[in-house]
């Protein structure tokens, strides 16, 4: 995690804006999901309940499951979009797969407390 935000700071202060701020925010969303997790199990523990369970793999599952198919259709209308509409848009394919892998983590984190609560 360290790594990943000491590179996307490197890269933006290179100017490679795009990749540095998809590390930077992948950093950001694994540290905050690993921080509430520890929070949560610390929780659970002082309270003498059990804090790992099947339950949590199921519903990292199903999460992942969404923000992939999610991603898929964000990705394929992106493609379409910019073919259709901008073909020579100026954005570099590692700018573009920065905000991509960025919109895959928070995705993924959304649909893991998502169904969290429903479930």
């Amino acid at each position: 995690m360290g790594l990943l935000l000491a590179l996307g700071i490197y890269l933006v202060e290179k100017g490679d804006t795009g990749l540095g701020t998809g590390l930077i925010a992948g950093a950001a969303g694994v540290f905050t999901v690993k921080l509430i997790q520890f929070k949560k199990i610390a929780r659970l523990e002082a309270q003498g309940k059990v804090a790992y369970d099947e339950r949590s793999m199921y519903l990292s599952a199903k999460a992942s499951l969404a923000a992939v198919r999610i991603y898929i259709l964000v990705l394929a209308a992106l493609v379409l979009t910019g073919s259709a509409f901008c073909p020579d848009w100026s954005i570099t394919p590692w700018d573009l797969m920065g905000f991509l892998l960025a919109l895959l983590v928070f995705l993924w984190i959304g649909f893991y407390y998502y169904f969290n609560r429903l479930e």
